[in-house]
């Protein structure tokens, strides 16, 4: 009988920082959004100063100095590397794992002859912990949503260390109580309001519904919910996620851009990452796409796209890259104040199913050419995790780069950052 775990890394971002600076640890920390904008991750301590997310930095940053709140700007580099060594871990440790987002995975797991997962959840805890200084929770039910809910039950009940088996609980419908109906994967605002007006206000009493009007109003995956509710396994663990229909890579710059050179300079970063990304996905895109836009604050707004559709599907960067240069010509206006801009790559298909266009056709020796240049940088770069081999455009210096000022100093994804001990 196989039961299905959700692992999620508590405080995720707050506890990677912490984990490589044990001076931060058992201290209020808060994580800033890009550009150091908004509070996007607390700490446990922090928590319990009732600082909430999504609160400006600038609004409060008196409140945190006088409380003695520790804040950084975000290190994605740093949070996506500790994800893959989690998961990496219980990729060792489960049957079938699903990676859910950058801190929590669906996992399979075959239960034993007394049903005691116990033992198996403790285990894979201390083992997270003792590798990379996370701490984990782990829900364990009959199937994702019960998992999910199990999981909030672990965070919420003091006795359970952290694990929580909604699956062997005695009285399970006094646990589904004590989640709120908003609370309940799947459910949005909308609908929990509505859920609120019939009476229904937790996941007990969503289960008990009749279903005949569930399904009038919510349909298909109305109906999905409450049977997981009931302890039906509606959704499998998908080891292999969906094809995507879009890379988007986009930011906001720290100062606006009134010059072209540093819209195309903008843009072709953002391409050489988005064409990485393509080329780690085994895709290729038929459309290229870039936009640029003022702030929404501003009192001249403007905001403009182009797109080109390729001939022939492509994730080589040197063919992209100059698509991207050309078309920035077209978004570009120099009386506007440009706040933000991006590049999306679309239509995307399989690297592996190649279709030849018959007006440009490359010979297969420089296709295989390109392909082995393409595949030598990205090789070199997640070496040594540094950029250590990139294009010309993306080395000009950026007056309008992300604004992390706050950025700890520590790193396990730049060698240049780590520590030196002198003896």
């Amino acid at each position: 009988m196989n039961a299905i775990a959700l692992v999620d890394g508590n405080n995720f971002y707050a506890s990677c920082e912490q984990s490589i600076n044990p001076s931060l640890k058992n201290k209020p920390l808060v994580i800033l959004s890009n550009n150091d904008g908004c509070i996007i991750a607390r700490s446990a301590e922090a928590r319990t100063l009732k600082i909430r997310m999504g609160e400006p930095y600038f609004k409060i940053k008196k409140r945190l100095n006088k409380l003695g709140v520790i804040v950084l700007s975000s290190n994605y580099s740093l949070y996506g590397d500790m994800s893959k060594r989690l998961m990496n871990i219980l990729k060792k440790h489960c049957e079938k794992i699903e990676i859910y987002s950058i801190d929590e995975a669906f996992i399979s797991i075959h239960r034993p002859h007394n049903k005691d997962l116990f033992p198996w959840a403790r285990k894979l805890r201390t083992l997270i912990y003792q590798n990379l200084g996370l701490t984990i929770t782990i829900g364990i039910a009959e199937n994702k949503l019960r998992a999910k809910l199990a999981n909030k039950l672990a965070k919420r009940i003091n006795y359970s260390a952290g694990i929580f088996d909604l699956g062997i609980a005695n009285n399970k419908n006094s646990y589904l109580k004590e989640i709120n109906v908003e609370n309940i994967w799947g459910i949005g605002n909308q609908t929990s309001q509505w859920l609120r007006s019939k009476g229904i206000k937790n996941a007990r009493e969503l289960k008990d519904m009749n279903q005949h009007e569930l399904k009038k109003k919510l349909g298909v995956v109305g109906q999905r919910i409450q049977l997981e509710l009931k302890g039906y396994q509606c959704l499998p663990i998908e080891e292999k996620k969906n094809q995507k229909k879009e890379i988007r890579v986009s930011r906001s710059f720290s100062q606006p851009i009134t010059k072209l050179d540093d819209l195309k300079h903008a843009l072709a970063i953002y391409t050489i990452r988005a064409s990485e990304k393509m080329r780690a996905q085994n895709l290729k895109a038929s459309v290229v796409t870039i936009f640029a836009r003022t702030s929404h604050y501003s009192n001249f707004n403007y905001q403009k796209s182009a797109y080109k559709k390729l001939i022939e599907a492509t994730n080589n960067t040197n063919i992209i890259l100059k698509i991207v240069i050309e078309l920035s010509k077209e978004i570009y206006h120099p009386d506007y104040k440009l706040a933000k801009a991006g590049v999306l790559m679309q239509d995307l298909s399989d690297y592996n199913y190649i279709q030849k266009s018959i007006i440009n056709y490359p010979s297969d020796d420089k296709s295989e050419r390109e392909n082995k240049l393409m595949q030598t940088i990205d090789s070199l770069n997640n070496k040594f995790r540094n950029e250590v081999i990139t294009w010309g455009i993306a080395k000009k210096k950026q007056s309008w780069s992300m604004n992390r000022k706050l950025l700890s100093g520590t790193s396990i994804t730049n060698i240049e950052k780590i520590p030196t001990i002198i003896i």
